[in-house]
């Protein structure tokens, strides 16, 4: 089992008139402070695996000629076989767009199961329902609602409504930010906070939405603590008498971390992607 770092970062005070450039090194200089702390001498080799763009996988679409695959990281299957989704099942995917996930788990169960996606961007939403009509029958969409909203609101309309949830919450992709010296130069913990916050509220809201018994997986495209085990930690602290977590089984690509799993580019090829597996607790009857 890998072991993970815990670390405990200082905010640094930035003096309010620099140039433009000093605060781009002040964000990369943080960046590398974190993750050269989090992950030791591994960083550098991990740091230029991730600015390598990762490998695809053609998923097969299991219905009539003429509809589109899908092509996506192999390491995104991962979390949604981990859903251990079955037929006729009703199953929520609270951050949905770019649909990669969703199709990977209609194209699993070939249309045989009942999908709730959303998003919060409406942008994002019409992106979501153009991947959909291009991959899926009309009979299959029919089995498939797309909403547009915040999730982490659904405990007031959808309380234990779910078999599976699939909670692939919005976080910092740190891949992307490598390959965007502007963005990178804006990086601080703090944001990363601040994300942790809205990825525990999603969390929560999952919690509330599945059945008793029913399975909610949580994941990132993250390789930051704070936004991972971090997140579970804090659900824990709230909520353990609620759920329990799952140990991740029969994964041979990847490594374990604290409360879940994760694949990394440089030791498994594909990837980040981070996740956890909980199971909803029965209620107790007084």
């Amino acid at each position: 089992m890998t072991q993970f770092q815990t670390i405990n970062t200082k905010a640094g005070a930035f003096v309010k008139k620099v140039s433009r450039a000093q605060k781009n090194r002040d964000g990369e200089n943080d960046f590398n402070e974190y993750f050269g702390a989090l992950y030791g001498e591994r960083w550098e080799t991990l740091k230029q695996s991730l600015r390598v763009e990762g490998p695809k996988e053609n998923l097969h679409n299991p219905f009539s000629s003429g509809l589109q695959g899908y092509a996506l990281d192999p390491a995104s299957l991962v979390p949604v076989r981990h859903l251990r989704a079955e037929a006729g099942q009703s199953i929520a995917d609270f951050c949905a767009s770019p649909g990669g996930k969703l199709i990977a788990s209609i194209f699993a169960l070939k249309g045989e199961a009942y999908w709730f996606s959303n998003d919060l961007s409406s942008a994002r939403v019409a992106r979501l329902k153009a991947v959909l009509h291009d991959c899926v029958p009309s009979a299959v969409l029919s089995r498939i609602k797309v909403f547009h909203g915040d999730a982490s609101r659904w405990a007031f309309k959808f309380r234990e409504s779910f078999d599976r949830i699939l909670v692939d919450a919005p976080c910092s992709g740190e891949r992307h930010l490598l390959n965007s010296p502007k963005e990178l130069g804006r990086w601080s913990l703090t944001g990363s906070k601040r994300l942790a916050v809205r990825q525990n509220a999603l969390l929560c809201a999952a919690i509330d939405c599945v059945k008793p018994g029913g399975r909610v997986v949580y994941s990132t495209c993250s390789i930051s603590d704070v936004e991972n085990d971090g997140v579970i930690e804090r659900l824990l602290k709230s909520r353990m008498d609620q759920f329990e977590i799952i140990p991740v089984l029969g994964e041979t690509s990847g490594e374990a971390t604290r409360h879940g799993w994760i694949l990394l580019p440089d030791r498994a090829g594909c990837g980040p992607i981070y996740f956890s597996v909980l199971r909803k607790k029965a209620a107790v009857s007084n």
